[in-house]
């Protein structure tokens, strides 16, 4: 092998064993937290990715009893707590409740990264929710006498469904717990028609080991970071020290 082929090859593998170890680090000092607006979606979107992290709360955003126990299930597969609000649906009408609930459970669980759906996805509620999301991070960031003090989310960030991002910004190694999430995607027996007979396992399954292809590694997870805004007049930090 050439020498300069060599040399690139040492520095990625390096720049993947300093991206895993940061990973752990993140994971043990962090709490993660995935709002979706259906039971399923936390699976298809980021499971890998929930069932390495050592903290990690998945909300489900609608109650569907047909659901509700495949949910359970695929989050013991993925080590996470799961929490469910009491929407049927996501609309204009209930946009402002929904904002209030999650308000309420990003102050409670206090997670310091996020995951949600994509502003561009197909589905109407899932790019509602989005919105929804990023308002309700806003506003549990502020401090008010009868909120009582803020919570700041440090990091958001958008992941795929069955609509995939053209660019990722950033590629999670689920090898390690892929074998997790494909269990977890068995759970949902329900889900399992819609597309065709197991299109959600094979589609899942591709997408994994595209993304892992990508990423130098067996499976991965892709998602895209969402700027947010983390100082200011109402929140806990008013100004940062340094550049972030």
């Amino acid at each position: 092998m050439p020498k300069h082929l060599a040399l690139v090859n040492s520095n990625s593998q390096k720049r993947n064993q300093l991206a895993n170890l940061l990973f752990i680090e993140m994971s043990r000092n962090s709490i993660l937290m995935t709002i979706f607006a259906h039971q399923d979606d936390e699976t298809f979107s980021a499971g890998g990715t929930l069932a390495k992290h050592v903290n990690s709360i998945a909300v489900s955003v609608t109650k569907d009893i047909n659901r509700e126990t495949e949910f359970q299930a695929a989050c013991v597969h993925l080590r996470t707590k799961p929490v469910i609000l009491n929407f049927q649906t996501i609309s204009t009408q209930n946009q402002a409740a929904i904002k209030e609930n999650l308000i309420e459970i990003l102050r409670d669980y206090k997670p310091t990264h996020v995951i949600t759906h994509l502003e561009f996805d197909y589905h109407f509620e899932h790019r509602l929710l989005r919105t929804i999301v990023e308002e309700a991070i806003e506003w549990a960031s502020h401090s008010t006498k009868i909120g009582g003090p803020g919570h700041q989310v440090r990091k958001l960030y958008a992941a795929e469904t069955t609509v995939l991002i053209p660019v990722p910004e950033i590629l999670i190694d689920t090898s390690k717990s892929n074998a997790q999430m494909v269990k977890a995607i068995a759970e949902y027996e329900s889900q399992s028609h819609k597309g065709g007979e197991g299109f959600y396992a094979k589609f899942h399954a591709a997408k994994t080991k595209l993304r892992g292809i990508q990423a130098s590694t067996d499976y991965a997870e892709a998602f895209t970071r969402v700027n947010l805004v983390e100082v200011g007049s109402f929140k806990p930090n008013k100004a940062m020290e340094y550049l972030d």
